[in-house]
Order: structure tokens, then C-alpha cells, then sequence
């Protein structure tokens, strides 16, 4: 993680700044009654959602001001950075948004987090949801933090009417997808059937989920993203880069310039026809006003797995406003507040006992009755299944292959960082 700090002299003087501003709003912290939350959901959809937990924490605790520090883009990169600094220096905020496994665990072996085994207990909350998540929310026994959400990454969105008019069924596997990529080209030679965005280049790492996924398996999946295989000669691993290879032909060429918002919008506006993006993007439909069913549509892939990540909340070591900060991670395993949240963010609920029919639209329905029911994988990035540092380099690696599409020297380039950084040591908490 200390590796996202050293990303040139201009985010330098932000975290630099960041880090001063923020340490002078934590004195007046202190004489005020504060709580002091850093996230990074700043998009439409996501800043509706977060305000639903501000809703519900402004109405129980009266007269406490929530100082936010939103950082947005880089997919969290950029609020990491910020925060590192805040931590090394012995700034830490209250809580913070966070995800899970090797990302968590970073910040627990660097001695930044407190556990929050209290509020498991005394809520259940292990009781509430899917096995899955405890494997990469729980170490050597203890938790630090809770989550407030199930993200789907698995997702397929779509433009409904450029699929209908090419004569296309929605994907439902590699296979698929690569047919549909060349067809609606061939049908659509202006619409780019595949959308993406690499400004916050950590996007480049989901389609590397995917291919790896839909190539090798669950199993295989989880063991190539913890450093399980050779990377430099395994046949599975070569074939899920080839596959990788063969999209980018169909990929919107101009990615480097686009968000994962603006990405996203390229459905809307007619310029692409398929997005393979988490269902926070569902929010963002939602919020401009797109018409399920209508107007964009989704499908899994595969269909018989439900892969994804959560944002969770930990309570920071030597919090400011320690009390405010367990109420605020106890309050987020309530129904109330994790219906409400995730009617806005586009997610599912990570609590088992809110029921699916509480989403107005059929994905949530079919997420939150698919990950109850379905084979679970954590995905690689955000949720924690790579280590940072190599989550860092193939941000790096799969962005540039993305401009050359050479295997070879992808190949050659994962292997070495699975290297240097360890990897199959690194995640040995995994499986154990």
C-alpha cells in the first residue's frame, strides 16, 4: 500500500496538503463534536447512498457534525494515498471505507485497525451472512470492520436495443461475448460493442477477473489470484490472457480518457453496446434516469457464480472519536440501514434477513438470491484477493496490454511481479 504514495511529485503535494488540512480539521475535532469518516463515493448513486447512512447517524446522534473526506476516483487509489499519509502520521479518522482481504489485512498487520469482535457478537452478524465473506473478513480469529454491502462484479450490462437490433442474445459466457463483440461490430461498425474506462486504470484488472474466471473456473480462479500457479507457464492462465487478447479489438479505444461513470454512459449515449462493470453502476443508471429493462439491461457471467467484493467500515486504532465510531459500524449492520443504502448504491444487502423483494428492480432480486444460493468468489482488486502491491502492478501491466495486446510480455511481466512481491506466501492466510 506505502507503493500508491510514491506515484510522482504532483500527487505528492496533494497527499502532502491533503494530509495538513485534514490534521488541522482533526484539532478542531477534538474540541467540537465531530465524527471524521474518509470515502470515496463522490459518482451518482454513491453519494445518494452514503447520505442515507448520514441520514440515519445525524437523526441518532443530534448536534454532531460528520466532517467527510471524499476523495474521489482511481477506483479508491486516490482516497488510499490520502489516508496513508493520515495514518502514518498519526491522523487516523474515525472509520473509513475500506474493502477486505489482503487490502484489509495491511492495514491490521500495520497496527491501524482495532478489532470489532463486540459488535459481531452482540449483532450476530456472522449468523446474518453468506460463509463466503468471513473468509477474508476475519483474522486469526478477530474482525476489524463491518460491511455494509454485497457488490456483484460479475455483471454484463447492456444497451437493449443495439442487442435486440443485431440479432444478439445477452452473453452468458466467454464464448458468447466474443460472438457478440463481433457481431455487433459487423451490424454497427460506429458503436464500439464493448465499453471501458482506464482513467482509474484498477477497471483493467476487472476484465483480467473475467477472463480468468470464465477460463479457468472458481478454483482455478482463486488460486491464480493468490499465487497459487506458475504464472509463466501455465496453460490455463496463457489461454485466460489470450482470451483477454482477442476483446480489445471491441474495446471503446479511448478509455484512457474515460471514469468508470463516464464509462458507463457510453451506453447511454449510443457509443457502446456492453459494459462489464460492478452494479454500482446501477445507481449510476438509475440516477440519470435510464429505464430498466428499456433503456439497458444485464446478464452474469458466468451465470452459475456469483463473484464480487464489499465495502466495509473498520474502526481506525486511536480513533478520535472512538464511541461516535462504534456506533456509526454497529448502526450499519441494522436492516434499516443496510436496505436503505443499497436501494441507492445499486448493490444487494450483505445481511441475509432483508428480504430480495425489497429492490424495485429484477438484477438486485436476482444478486441477492444468487449469492444465497451460488458458488461465491471474491474478486481480485477491490476485494482484496490480490495483494496491494501486485494489485498495483497489474493496474500498470494490464493497462499497457491494453494498448498492445503482446501475451507474451504480459505473461512475462505478471510472472515477475507474482515474484518479487511474493504472492504465494503473501496469501497463505487464505488458505488456511
Amino acid at each position: 500500500m506505502k507503493k500508491i504514495l510514491a506515484t510522482g511529485i504532483a500527487m505528492l503535494l496533494f497527499l502532502t496538503g491533503a494530509a495538513v488540512l485534514f490534521a488541522g480539521g482533526q484539532k478542531g475535532a477534538e474540541e467540537a463534536n465531530e465524527f471524521i469518516i474518509f470515502h470515496y463515493w463522490t459518482a451518482g448513486g454513491e453519494k445518494e447512498a452514503i447520505n442515507e447512512l448520514f441520514k440515519i447517524f445525524e437523526r441518532d446522534n443530534p448536534g454532531v457534525n460528520i466532517l467527510e473526506n471524499p476523495v474521489a476516483g482511481g477506483g479508491g487509489a486516490n482516497m488510499l494515498a490520502v489516508l496513508m499519509a493520515n495514518l502514518e502520521s498519526g491522523n487516523p479518522p474515525d472509520t473509513f471505507q475500506d474493502h477486505q482481504g489482503n487490502q484489509q489485512k495491511d492495514f491490521i498487520d500495520a497496527g491501524y485497525l482495532e478489532s470489532v469482535n463486540d459488535i459481531w457478537n452482540e449483532t450476530n452478524f456472522e449468523g446474518r451472512i453468506n460463509p463466503v465473506w468471513v473468509k477474508t473478513l476475519k483474522f486469526s480469529g478477530n474482525v476489524y470492520s463491518v460491511p455494509i454491502n454485497a457488490h456483484r462484479t460479475n455483471w454484463l450490462w447492456y444497451n437493449v436495443g443495439y442487442l435486440k437490433d443485431a440479432g444478439v442474445k445477452a452473453p452468458e459466457s466467454y464464448e458468447e461475448l466474443l460472438a457478440a463483440c463481433k457481431k455487433l461490430k459487423a451490424v454497427n461498425p460506429d458503436v464500439w460493442p464493448l465499453s471501458l474506462g482506464t482513467r482509474e486504470k484498477v477497471w483493467s484488472t476487472y476484465l483480467y477477473d473475467m477472463c480468468l474466471l470464465t477460463t479457468g473456473g472458481p478454483d482455478f480462479y482463486e488460486r491464480a489470484d493468490t499465487g497459487q500457479i506458475d504464472f509463466a507457464t501455465d496453460p490455463t492462465f496463457r489461454k485466460a490472457m489470450e482470451r483477454y487478447a482477442a476483446l480489445i479489438p471491441y474495446i471503446y479505444p479511448y478509455h484512457a480518457t474515460k471514469s468508470w461513470d463516464e464509462a458507463g454512459a457510453l451506453i447511454n449515449t449510443g457509443e457502446a453496446a456492453m459494459y462489464w462493470m460492478g452494479d454500482w453502476i446501477l445507481g449510476y443508471y438509475l440516477s440519470i434516469g435510464m429505464e430498466p429493462e428499456k433503456d439497458f439491461s444485464v446478464t452474469a457471467m458466468p451465470k452459475n457464480v456469483w463473484m464480487g467484493h464489499a465495502d466495509t467500515f473498520p474502526l481506525a486504532k486511536n480513533a478520535p472519536h472512538p464511541e461516535l465510531a462504534k456506533y456509526w459500524i454497529k448502526s450499519i449492520t441494522t436492516n434499516e440501514a443496510q436496505k436503505n443504502f443499497n436501494l441507492k448504491k445499486g448493490s444487494v444487502t450483505i445481511v441475509n434477513d432483508v428480504p430480495s423483494s425489497v429492490y424495485p428492480d429484477p438484477y438486485r432480486q436476482r444478486s441477492a438470491k444468487d449469492l444465497a444460493s451460488l458458488r461465491g468468489v471474491i474478486d481480485g482488486y477491490h476485494g482484496g484477493m490480490m495483494t496491494p502491491a501486485f494489485g498495483d502492478d497489474m493496474m500498470d501491466i494490464l493497462t499497457e496490454f491494453l494498448t498492445n495486446g503482446d501475451v507474451d510480455s504480459a505473461i512475462k511481466e505478471i510472472a515477475a511481479s507474482a515474484e518479487r512481491n511474493g504472492i504465494r506466501t503473501a496469501n497463505d492466510w487464505f488458505w488456511k
